[in-house]
């Protein structure tokens, strides 16, 4: 060749190689980056045969992008390399490598069935960022000649360049998936605050997550769930795990599939986890997804769970609250009210003399004392409505109230602050113990004319029991059950004080911390 034709020659492969890079250069899809790499060190080096094996986190090789075998034969072949034989020489050891014949190097071990024949070789590694992403592999230089030292030089360019638009177009869709999982994580949050019914919120928020990770599949544990085995190891520290395992049928994946398994913590409270699954079909087909990014959306989403839960927690407890303030206004109001009049009307008929007259007003007497029951019903209904194990105090302290008048020859007034229906069951019955103690005291020392009972419930529960008796006998701690009230009240961290008071009568207090 003339010095002439050679220099035109190197003038057409640089111009090729400058407009190869410019075009890699141009790209942020690493796809496309990956496919126009193949494709220009096909060209520029002469070569029939080109690919790319991407490596992958897990051995072997994630992604494998070829040019010159058409897909008919590429199926016939079956599955891809998975970084075997000479291939596996490159990852093993990435240096630029120049064979006259494949099947003469030691680590050569064929090629599978319906694999066109290939003899001259050319590989090189791909760098990105420090890191070797792949290597880049040529076949068969047109014209059964060897691949030249030339030829290397032009692929260790083309890999270098390469390499530079690999790393942006890996920082670019970085960026790109770290602000999906942002926009999912507020989406989700939006969601899962709406008000919607949980069992809703929660398909509509795994339908969210399978769209932006590209999983087949998705659940959400509970601390009361059982984990599968192939996720439960995985969530003893804070960081997702992407593991490949043999069956997961638990995410609706019989055969083999890749899991990532996301812990959720809010603070250092473990809330449940979050699992991803992809059908694993060949090694090549390997997710990648940005584990920094995963993991921030996985914070936000467990404390959106937290804000959903005292979202519900408040409209619940107003609930409860409204509740209670019909049921107070009811008995405050209305129960007193007609047990007021039911006593000037049973007064009025003793002294009526025309017996038609007498019987009528017994009758509404009689009638009265029906009403009052239904209004204690519809009371102790509204209580029990909140669902928890405390929902019947109040209705309890109101029945020893009522049951008090009989020893007392008087109704005691009942007054309640807060919402009865958080108080705990153990606590609600010491909370009974004492009222029914203390009216039972009053009914035997007392000699009173009036008893005001009032159960106040807020961060302690308290119970304060009034009467304008002749206050506290000396001897009184010691022959009745005032001790036991304060052993009760002590065992929970509470106190008891009962004072004389100045102008007459007796004032208990008792009161306890609430959980």
């Amino acid at each position: 060749m003339r010095a002439d034709e050679a220099g035109t020659e190197r003038d057409e492969r640089l111009e090729a190689l400058m407009g190869a890079v410019v075009s890699m250069s141009a790209e942020l899809d690493i796809a496309t980056v990956l496919e126009r790499l193949v494709s220009a060190g096909c060209t520029l080096t002469g070569a029939r045969y080109g690919a790319l094996g991407v490596l992958g986190d897990h051995g072997g090789l994630q992604e494998f992008v070829h040019r010159g075998i058409d897909q008919e034969t590429a199926r016939r072949i079956g599955h891809l390399p998975e970084g075997k034989g000479v291939l596996g020489h490159l990852v093993t050891s990435p240096h630029p490598l120049r064979l006259h014949d494949l099947v003469d190097h030691p680590s050569s071990v064929g090629f599978p069935p319906n694999h066109p024949p290939m003899h001259t070789f050319l590989g090189v590694p791909v760098r990105a960022r420090g890191a070797v992403f792949g290597n880049l592999y040529l076949t068969d230089k047109a014209g059964h000649a060897d691949f030249t030292a030339r030829d290397e030089q032009v692929a260790v360019a083309l890999a270098a360049a390469a390499g530079v638009a690999l790393g942006h177009a890996r920082a670019y869709r970085q960026a790109r998936e770290h602000e999906l999982w942002l926009e999912t994580a507020a989406a989700c949050t939006s969601t899962l605050t709406s008000g919607l019914p949980r069992e809703d919120a929660v398909a509509s928020v795994l339908a969210r997550v399978r769209q932006s990770s590209g999983a087949r599949s998705s659940r959400l544990y509970g601390l009361a769930d059982d984990l599968p085995p192939e996720i439960e190891p995985d969530l003893a520290g804070r960081w997702p795990v992407l593991r490949r395992v043999a069956d997961c049928a638990d995410l609706d994946q019989g055969g083999s599939a890749w899991v990532l398994a996301v812990p959720l913590r809010s603070g250092e409270r473990w809330i449940g986890a979050l699992a991803l699954a992809w059908p694993a079909g060949d090694i090549t087909s390997a997710p990648e997804p940005d584990l920094p990014s995963v993991a921030g959306f996985a914070e936000q989403l467990a404390l959106a769970f937290d804000v959903a839960d005292a979202q519900s927690d408040r409209a619940r407890l107003a609930v409860l609250e409204e509740r209670e303030r019909i049921a107070r206004d009811l008995h405050d109001m209305v129960i007193q009210r007609l047990f007021a009049i039911g006593l000037d009307v049973q007064g009025a008929a003793q002294e009526v003399v025309h017996p038609d007259v007498a019987r009528r007003l017994e009758g509404a007497v009689d009638d009265l004392d029906e009403t009052i029951k239904d209004v204690r019903t519809t009371i102790f209904r509204l209580s029990a409505r909140g669902g928890t194990t405390g929902s019947g105090l109040r209705h309890r302290i109101d029945a020893e109230v009522v049951n008090a008048r009989h020893g007392l020859g008087f109704m005691p007034r009942l007054r309640t602050d807060g919402v009865t229906a958080t108080v705990p069951e153990d606590v609600a019955e010491d909370a009974v113990a004492v009222v029914r103690e203390a009216l039972s005291n009053i009914a035997r020392h007392a000699h009173a004319h009036e008893v005001v009972v009032r159960l106040d419930v807020g961060l302690d529960l308290l119970i304060e029991v009034q009467d304008d008796g002749v206050g506290v006998p000396a001897d009184l701690a010691v022959r009745s059950g005032l001790a036991n009230l304060e052993y009760r009240a002590v065992r929970r961290g509470g106190a008891l004080v009962v004072t004389a008071l100045p102008e007459g009568g007796t004032h208990l207090q008792w009161s306890v911390p609430l959980p």
